[in-house]
């Protein structure tokens, strides 16, 4: 099947599953598209934003969105057309409808439990336990950022976050979140360090700090093993040559447990030196004591584990350098 005749059996397969998905109705938006409408232009704005990383008032790419609506609430669930070819190509029909069923699904879940509603109310009290904090890499999310609270730390940031919902059933872990908009800051009329160091305590509260020694470690450790921020933990040094992987007990976004407080202090006390740090995801750091490699190396290592994985995991393509006597990160230019 060519794929302009996929997007039209595509477009027919949903109309007929409309009471199924429950969906309100369906829209097709062209490559090349712009509009003179205040929405849709709002929409090609922010489509191009967050599938393409660009600013552009004229869409890249075909897409789909279903509309849901609850009250006078409405939601969007946004498919790249050409991301679902490719699955069409590579398996079937269900390689389609897989992604398609888990974002309407995620989407009324979401609405359900009403977040936008609470941001809208601008109550800090009624958010401030549900606040955490993702690591992201700045270049690729620079544009989708720029109304929303985040801080830089070298090529990455820090970007603020409410939880919606987090679900573990051992196979899956699903995590429902919004970013908090830079209004929201304002009209909370709340310090913003004392909202970093909420949202910092709730995120290390949420996913505690853990080492590894060993890679296989990583798959399905017990909850004390690695807890190296522990009172009276066993772990009291680390050999010169091991480079141990530093993440959080939950792993998904584990390399913010390197920005958790005497972390990276904690872990030059461990090394007894200066050490590396690659961020080889959002999920974890590996760490290399100064002067057991060269950071040349490390940095290849780096961009060879970005080109390999999913660029949506890409944290940093830097290798940093903590200095335990000024107790600093520093980013190195390579």
């Amino acid at each position: 099947m060519e794929y302009k005749e996929f997007i039209n059996e595509l477009q027919k397969k949903l109309e007929e599953k409309k009471q199924e998905l429950s969906y309100g109705k369906i829209a097709f938006f062209e490559d090349g598209s712009t509009s003179t409408d205040a929405k849709e232009l709002s929409i090609i704005r922010e489509t191009n934003i967050k599938y393409q990383k660009k600013e552009s008032d004229v869409l890249i790419g075909d897409y789909i969105i279903l509309y849901q609506y609850k009250d006078k609430r409405e939601q969007m669930c946004r498919f790249n057309c050409m991301q679902l070819y490719q699955e069409y190509e590579k398996g079937s029909w269900a390689a389609v409808w897989e992604p398609i069923l888990s974002s309407i699904d995620s989407s009324r879940k979401f609405m359900e439990l009403g977040i936008i509603d609470l941001i809208e109310k601008n109550e800090y009290d009624l958010l401030k336990d549900k606040l955490f904090i993702r690591p992201l890499n700045f270049k690729d999310h620079r544009y989708e950022l720029k109304n929303h609270i985040y801080k830089c730390i070298g090529d990455m940031v820090l970007v603020l976050y409410i939880l919606a919902s987090d679900e573990n059933d051992g196979k899956r872990h699903d995590v429902l979140s919004v970013k908090v908009p830079r209004s929201s800051m304002q009209a909370w009329e709340i310090d913003e360090e004392e909202v970093w160091e909420n949202a910092m305590s709730n995120t290390y509260i949420m996913a505690p700090p853990r080492i590894y020694l060993n890679p296989a470690d990583l798959a399905n450790p017990p909850y004390h093993k690695g807890a190296f921020m522990a009172l009276n933990s066993d772990i009291t040094s680390l050999s010169p040559l091991a480079v141990p992987t530093v993440t959080t007990t939950a792993q998904i976004n584990g390399a913010i447990a390197m920005f958790y407080p005497g972390v990276m202090k904690r872990i030059a006390e461990l090394f007894g030196d200066d050490y590396y740090i690659a961020f080889t995801g959002t999920s974890e750091a590996r760490l290399h004591k100064k002067g057991t490699i060269q950071p040349r190396n490390i940095l290849m290592r780096i961009k060879q584990m970005n080109k390999t994985f999913d660029p949506s995991e890409t944290l940093s393509n830097k290798v940093y350098l903590y200095e335990a006597a000024k107790q600093e990160l520093k980013q190195l230019e390579l």
